[in-house]
């Protein structure tokens, strides 16, 4: 176990080993299979790797690479370019059973801390802005917080609001914050361990353990209290249905092994879709063709797809993300998100009459089918 101190996590300064976006996520007693598995780990991809070895080409679709190290007691998973580990609902389900601590440093958005126990999000802020902080004790870190300098300082207004024109030395205030993760854990990972192979694997948070994300779905007032006050098996029918005419629009409803899981899930069935399986072989080729669509736009590799091609490939990763909504077993999440591309997405899988079905099935009016 290293020893944390300052000294030990001013690396991180650095453009070397993990550059300007990257997420370091400690996760309390999980080994390093494990841990990343939780985190969406393809078992066909797990191998050593060195850190150059994360391919992030077109080619190879973009994959999302993490690494995991044992720091004895812990472990900690490095996104480099990424941030799984700092979304509430990747690191909450890393935290079932055990704690969770999560640092993002991102140079282009905001810096990111996250503390997690058992699923539940205990205090999170950003490193810039220590004062403004959430979680279901906000303050429960403050004595260590202000032993590596993030607290607010006492000048600051009742609401955390510090002054926005602080001097430069904010941008790295993801140092310290690793500094108050290695308080927490009691080690840190040293720039030398991330020389050599680590533990790694292309992860498809899709395959992760963590629910859909809580923060997408429809907005409209009328139907958020329909979805609130609806029982449970018209939110399942509800979130199936709308997965099954999106495969159709599509033109995917005849994928192999979909209409079985998603009727399952309709009945309340636990259901699992294994990266390996027929089905999970067509999930990861729609979300590899979606990245490809997104991330190629920031390339020279995004005159490779046409704008068809690309459309469509975007409209594929819409319907991922709503039949995973869908096979989700608590059904009120299931079918928050399972909705949103009807009321939120794109002109192509939005329906407004059908939409007007829906609110009406969720109060108990004639059936959607």
């Amino acid at each position: 176990m290293l020893e944390v101190s300052r000294d030990g996590v001013e690396w991180m300064d650095d453009d070397e080993p993990l550059g300007e976006i990257c997420c370091l996520t400690f996760v309390k007693g999980v080994d390093e299979n494990e841990v990343l598995s939780r985190l969406g780990a393809l078992p066909d991809t797990l191998r050593p790797r060195t850190l150059a070895e994360a391919d992030g080409s077109y080619e190879a679709g973009y994959p999302q690479f993490a690494f995991a190290l044992d720091l004895g007691g812990w472990t900690v998973l490095i996104e480099p370019n990424g941030f799984q580990g700092t979304l509430i609902e990747r690191l909450t389900a890393l935290s079932q059973g055990t704690e969770a601590v999560s640092v993002q440093r991102h140079d282009y958005a905001d810096h990111g801390f996250r503390y997690a126990v058992d699923g539940t999000l205990v205090t999170g802020f950003e490193p810039t802005w220590p004062g403004r902080r959430w979680g279901s004790e906000p303050d429960r870190l403050l004595g260590q917080m202000r032993a590596v300098g993030l607290a607010p300082a006492p000048a600051d207004d009742a609401d955390g609001d510090e002054d926005e024109d602080e001097d430069d030395s904010l941008l790295s205030a993801y140092v310290p914050a690793l500094l108050l993760a290695g308080l927490i854990t009691g080690a840190v990972p040293h720039a030398d361990a991330l020389a050599g192979e680590l533990s790694s694997a292309e992860i498809e948070p899709w395959f992760s353990a963590a629910p859909p994300s809580f923060s997408h779905g429809p907005t409209d007032p009328a139907m958020l209290a329909a979805l609130e006050a609806a029982p449970p098996h018209l939110l399942r029918a509800v979130a199936a249905d709308e997965a099954m005419r999106l495969a159709g629009v599509l033109g995917l409803d005849g994928t192999p092994g979909l209409a079985e899981a998603v009727a399952a899930a309709e009945r309340g069935e636990a259901v699992t879709v294994s990266p390996g399986s027929e089905l999970g072989a067509h999930v990861r080729s729609w979300l590899r063709r979606s990245r490809q669509a997104g991330w190629s736009l920031n390339d020279s590799a995004g005159s490779r797809m046409s704008d068809d091609e690309r459309t469509a490939a975007f409209m594929r990763g819409w319907f991922a993300d709503a039949l995973n909504a869908a096979l989700w077993p608590e059904p009120h999440a299931a079918a928050r998100a399972a909705l949103r591309p009807l009321t939120e997405g794109p002109p192509q899988l939005r329906d407004p009459d059908r939409e007007a079905v829906v609110l009406r099935t969720l109060r108990g009016g004639s059936g959607s089918r």
